[in-house]
């Protein structure tokens, strides 16, 4: 919307119309003289107060309470006795002079009036389809070159000169056009801001933001009048909603592809890796047919690695999909970590356990928790080297639970976000010789939120990696434990 600070143009007095409106009294006396051979006096009155309605409906109230005085005056001089003279013989002429120059003046001023209010409604009717005309460009705009069309071809004739649409990060913006898209206001000709400028900036403002810039420049002198103003705020308000409808449309289209594109990728992901499973399940059994001995072992950790990563390319496409579906169950904390522990090989790496004796249960799907044990555990196995350490303590505090998982390597690369790791598909080197898709981190988190916890990363003192995981402690159930022997 335009702010009061865009200056209005005020309507100039014409006294150019009081000259016709006496020329038309002078033709009317002229008149009136000739009808005298044939009609009464009384009769030629008539004549003086049509030239009145007739001047008030040309050329307005002014011109015809003139006209009234005018008319008065000369049927009085030419035509009253005596004649050529102000001088009234008989009294009862001036009750008629004053009579005919009320009804002159109430008629004149009648006549004004229904002339005003016709140019007015003329001029909203003029407004009315030359924005009956922008709106329909507009509503059939798809991109902003198309709103750009409309505001040159549409919009500045209407006011008698040329319009531009400036958006944020064209070539040709300027600090006038910056000031406007920061401040929200107007800049330039018939504003406070800048207002000897050749050309007005109008923001286009919506509830969002301010979406861009519509500059005016006008070949005429002298500000807007009252209805261009009105005029102006309307199409000002078309074209912003228009650039925003864009805008969204474009932001629409481009999450249906990226929906599209997820589904694709899931599809094929979770088609690849059931594809994968059962030749995995092969390697391993054939592999424990070898013996105990190097070879096997490397063949069955390589394949059971690989074999995780399937199932969480199974399970990201299915969380994808469908959601997290959990099935809740009290379960002891240390069972489900030594349960994660059996399915990752971590070579010669030490395993602290650091979980108090009399830990309370914990609300959780043990299958799923054990997978972001798992991911957590193998990621110290994949980035840590062969005689590091792995500390995993539980703690009790308040109302939730927290359960950390600390290695003593050379920690998450330098220079890298560690947030950034979380995301979907990320690694913290995109090339390495080290095996993984960069879902393990993504996986786990989604399994935790599911379980209403938080999972976050940060980096050892002095150096290592450390996962902190906190879950709701719930109301757990009391438990019985033997007496060691």
């Amino acid at each position: 919307m335009i702010p009061h600070t865009l200056k209005v143009k005020p309507q100039p007095f014409r006294y150019g119309v009081l000259i016709y409106a006496v020329c038309a009294c002078a033709t009317t006396t002229g008149i009136a003289a000739l009808l005298l051979r044939v009609f009464d006096l009384s009769n030629v009155v008539m004549v003086f107060l049509l030239t009145v309605v007739l001047v008030a409906l040309r050329w307005g109230r002014a011109a015809g309470a003139l006209a009234a005085f005018v008319s008065v005056g000369s049927f009085d001089f030419f035509f009253v006795p005596p004649v050529w003279s102000f001088h009234v013989s008989d009294t009862q002429y001036l009750f008629t002079f004053f009579l005919m120059l009320v009804v002159a003046l109430v008629t004149g001023q009648l006549a004004a009036r229904l002339r005003d209010e016709a140019v007015t409604a003329a001029a909203r009717e003029r407004r009315a389809s030359a924005l009956a005309a922008v709106a329909t460009d507009l509503s059939i705009a798809v991109r902003n070159e198309d709103i750009s069309r409309v505001c040159t071809v549409r919009v500045g004739p209407l006011f008698d000169g040329r319009t531009t649409l400036l958006l944020p990060g064209d070539a040709d913006e300027t600090a006038v056009t910056r000031w406007v898209l920061e401040n929200g206001l107007p800049a330039g000709r018939d504003t406070d801001m800048l207002p000897s400028g050749e050309a007005t900036y109008l923001p286009l403002s919506t509830a969002m933001s301010t979406r861009g810039v519509l500059m005016l420049e006008r070949t005429t002198s002298g500000p807007l009048d009252a209805g261009q103003i009105t005029l102006l705020r309307a199409v000002q308000s078309l074209i912003a909603l228009s650039i925003e409808r864009v805008h969204y449309v474009e932001v629409a289209h481009e999450t249906q592809l990226r929906m599209e594109g997820e589904r694709l990728r899931n599809a094929l992901l979770a088609a690849v890796s059931h594809d994968l499973r059962t030749p995995l399940t092969a390697i391993r059994g054939m592999a424990s047919m070898l013996g105990e001995n190097d070879i096997a072992r490397a063949i069955a950790n390589q394949a059971g690695r690989m074999q995780r990563q399937v199932v969480n390319l199974l399970d990201a496409a299915r969380m994808q999909g469908e959601g997290v579906h959990l099935d809740l169950q009290w379960h002891a904390l240390d069972e489900v970590v030594g349960s994660a522990l059996t399915t990752v090989h971590l070579g010669g790496r030490r395993v602290v356990i650091d979980i108090p004796r009399d830990f309370p249960l914990v609300e959780l799907d043990a299958a799923l928790f054990e997978r972001v044990l798992a991911n957590l555990f193998d990621n110290a196995a994949k980035y840590t080297p062969n005689d590091a350490t792995l500390r995993i303590e539980a703690a009790f505090v308040g109302a939730h639970i927290h359960l950390t998982v600390e290695d003593d390597g050379p920690g998450f690369p330098p220079g890298i976000e560690v947030e950034s790791l979380f995301a979907e598909f990320a690694r913290g080197t995109r090339e390495s010789a080290v095996p993984g898709v960069g879902l393990g981190l993504a996986l786990s988190r989604r399994i935790v939120e599911a379980h209403g916890g938080s999972l976050s990363a940060s980096r050892g003192n002095p150096h290592g990696a450390r996962f902190d995981i906190t879950l709701a402690a719930g109301d757990p159930p009391a438990i019985d434990r033997e007496d060691p022997v």
